[in-house]
């Protein structure tokens, strides 16, 4: 505990913090700046964009842009590949702080950025986590710090990353000490990513002033929500298993000769960019089909906007799983959260819809939430981490906050057994690899 008090690990904290918000507003800006290169338009998100672009090009930016990434990460792979946050952290050997280099980091994030910035389904949270993380290593190499402070302050300056990118300082404390610190640092571990990601977030708001990710209108207790919550729990919990096992296998057989992953990822990028012709909002990471399904209107909405706003919404979570498994199978690099919260969302939205048409009125903003939370919990079996990143994400009031943790724990509790169950096979795995 003692070297998380001296003088220069609390400087290396401090500048790590930094340097992740400006991180943050680096990647938010470069995703935009590859949105209007791909689509043609400089204005408007990207479902703004895709409205505004032909078809022809609606169909070829994710293609193209899945070209270029996969001849990046050919060359990346191909010449000694890119060490991840993960296995710095999860490193025991030596007594130094792990190393990461800064060069081929930064590469691999712009690169994962530039995939998600030509529509392909694959999350960016990767990118701000890397690049973040590299700069912790080189900072607690420079500066001396041991191995395991060293570990500690990589893990946190990631969660720092992902706090500033989507204005979540807690949210990326609770990703840093839950999915990435490993055993026996956790404890010591939360005393320094919550300083690192509020620091991260306090410099990101140069960007984003401070603004929730979404602005949602948090609505009071109803009946019709408390049942649409209730039957949430099955259908959230079947979606997040099996969006986790599509990914899981995909990852699994995913295509590991360097030189196939521009064909691959391009080939990925053109189903995708069809898709999209049908249903818009299932290019890019999945914020653009959360925003879609938090501001899905029912009351006074016709039957035949409602059907169709219906079949957007379920096509989403029957789609949006598939085709990022699609990109990661085709070796792109990127993240499963955004996604995740995307899938989530839209069902959550969707059951609101479908009970709306039952006669029963429930939130759809609620509901949409809920369903985020849970997916993305689930997937990540982090349930602490669903809970707060996704309530950070709208800030929707405490009611909300009471459904959001009520739907998480359900599904937890309801999918726990799901994942035990598969133990002794992944001890085996681990034990063969």
């Amino acid at each position: 505990m003692r070297a998380l008090i001296r003088p220069r690990f609390l400087v290396a904290a401090a500048v790590a913090g930094v340097a992740a918000g400006l991180i943050g507003i680096a990647m938010a800006l470069l995703l935009g700046l590859f949105e209007s290169l791909f689509y043609g338009v400089t204005h408007g998100g990207l479902l703004e964009r895709l409205a505004t672009a032909p078809p022809w090009r609606r169909t070829l930016a994710p293609a193209l842009g899945g070209l270029v990434a996969g001849g990046l990460w050919w060359w990346l792979r191909a010449t000694g590949g890119v060490a991840d946050v993960e296995a710095a952290v999860a490193d025991r050997s030596g007594q130094a702080a792990p190393r990461m280099g800064l060069a081929r980091p930064f590469l691999d994030a712009v690169t994962q950025v530039l995939t998600v910035g030509a529509g392909n389904s694959v999350g960016r949270e990767g990118a701000p986590r890397l690049a973040a993380g590299a700069v912790a290593a080189k900072l607690a190499t420079r500066l001396g710090i041991s191995r395991n402070e060293g570990a500690i302050l990589i893990a946190s300056a990631a969660g720092a990353g992902l706090a500033a990118m989507y204005n979540a300082p807690l949210g990326g404390a609770a990703y840093a000490v839950e999915l990435v610190m490993v055993s026996g640092m956790r404890r010591r571990g939360v005393l320094v990513a919550v300083p690192v990601c509020l620091i991260a977030t306090l410099v990101s708001w140069l960007h984003s002033h401070g603004r929730p990710t979404f602005e949602v209108t948090s609505p009071g207790l109803s009946s019709g929500t408390v049942l649409g919550l209730v039957l949430l729990v099955p259908v959230a919990a079947v979606l997040g298993v099996g969006a986790r096992r599509v990914w899981s296998w995909m990852l699994a057989h995913r295509v590991r000769v360097p030189r196939w992953l521009p064909a691959a990822i391009g080939t990925a990028g053109l189903v995708t960019g069809l898709v999209s012709l049908w249903v818009p909002a299932i290019v890019g990471n999945g914020r653009d089909a959360m925003e879609m399904a938090l501001g899905t209107g029912l009351p006074g909405a016709s039957n035949s906007a409602a059907g169709a706003g219906l079949v957007l919404l379920v096509g989403i979570v029957a789609l949006k799983p598939v085709l990022t498994g699609l990109t990661l199978a085709a070796g792109a690099t990127g993240g499963r959260l955004a996604p995740s919260l995307a899938a989530g969302s839209s069902a959550g939205a969707a059951l609101a819809i479908a009970l709306h048409a039952c006669g029963v009125e429930a939130s759809v903003a609620v509901l949409a939430l809920a369903g985020a939370g849970a997916v993305l919990a689930t997937t990540q079996r982090a349930p602490v981490f669903g809970i707060v990143f996704t309530w950070e994400l709208a800030r929707a009031g405490a009611w909300t906050l009471v459904a959001l943790f009520a739907v998480v724990v359900a599904v937890t509790l309801l999918t726990t057994p799901t994942y035990y169950s598969h133990l002794p096979q992944k001890i085996q795995n681990a034990s063969t690899n």
